[in-house]
């Protein structure tokens, strides 16, 4: 089984999402409940399926791309573990 790991920019933008959901919403209930269900989907996925993203040379080396509700993850494989580097919406990363 391969351990997820999260970048620290990975998470930074993870509380970004939380926070954008909860100005928008007013709810930190469904912020939270948001990003579990993102973070389960994001873990669950790779886990089972590690190169269902497509490749994204074009983004960094050896990385992948798997997309959750308009979110596009990048992930590189790398032996027995998969580093999340970045998460981002719509196409738009922000390094």
């Amino acid at each position: 089984m391969y351990k997820i790991n999260f970048s620290k920019v990975a998470l930074k933008n993870l509380v970004e999402q939380a926070i954008y959901i909860y100005e928008q919403t007013k709810s930190e209930e469904l912020a939270d409940r948001y990003l579990d269900k993102m973070k389960s989907y994001i873990v669950g996925t790779l886990q089972n399926f590690p190169k269902s993203g497509r490749a994204t040379e074009e983004l960094a080396a050896d990385s992948r791309k798997l997309v959750y509700q308009g979110y596009s993850i990048i992930y590189k494989i790398m032996g027995n573990e998969i580093n999340i580097l970045i998460i981002f919406r719509e196409n738009l990363p922000k390094f």
